[in-house]
């Protein structure tokens, strides 16, 4: 099933996250790259063969030293990078990416939650009443983007206090996302096709779920 909220959308609330959370991420591919302006290519790999993706995010090292969004994949040594800003969720037409600098041999890692992302969002089908294998049949999976991205934020903090020696910062984040994500499920509605006919015969309310670490 495809998740319902992205790395952008974690990255949205959480600018810092890599930087806090490398070690709960997945690495798909790393090394260095040169950058102009929103272009980035690498002379070795191929980002798609590592599955690199829009919407996932790139770490980028001195003299960036910092986390951004993939916003297109151009071919196997080359993707579209942008500074984070509001010109990347836009309510409509599409989006335009925004210019991060230019550098060579800058060193980087693709990195994603996308482990994190597909567990909530089995669990918010699950408050809805519905198997993994009915994604399909929620027709306003938007709405369940906010909850999917406070929960998966919510596991990740969780996983880091529990790994850390000083884990009061993470455990404060933890907290603060299991009660927004409590919230948004409360308030979330989904809107269902099971018969597959594309029309919905039915809204359901979510029953809230609690998200703790095994």
């Amino acid at each position: 099933m495809i998740p319902y909220a992205t790395d952008l959308d974690l990255l949205h609330w959480e600018p810092n996250l890599l930087r806090d959370a490398a070690f709960a991420s997945q690495t798909l591919i790393s090394g260095t790259g040169n950058l102009a302006g929103t272009s980035f290519t690498i002379s070795s790999g191929s980002f798609t063969d590592a599955k690199a993706q829009i919407d996932q995010l790139v770490k980028l090292g001195p003299p960036f030293d910092g986390t951004y969004p993939i916003v297109a994949v151009n071919g196997a040594t080359e993707i579209t990078l942008s500074v984070m800003y509001d010109g990347l969720f836009p309510e409509s037409g599409d989006r335009v990416p925004g210019p991060v600098g230019s550098a060579s041999a800058v060193t980087y890692a693709i990195r994603t939650f996308y482990p994190q992302r597909a567990i909530v969002s089995e669990l918010i089908l699950q408050a809805a009443g519905l198997k993994p294998d009915q994604s399909l049949a929620v027709l306003n999976p938007l709405a369940l983007r906010r909850p999917c991205a406070l929960g998966s934020l919510q596991m990740i903090y969780s996983a880091l206090a529990a790994a850390a020696t000083d884990p009061a910062h993470f455990v404060v984040r933890a907290d603060l996302y299991e009660r927004l994500y409590r919230r948004a499920l409360r308030s979330a509605q989904v809107e269902l096709d099971l018969d597959g006919d594309g029309v919905a015969e039915s809204r359901r309310a979510l029953n809230v779920l609690e998200l703790r670490r095994a």
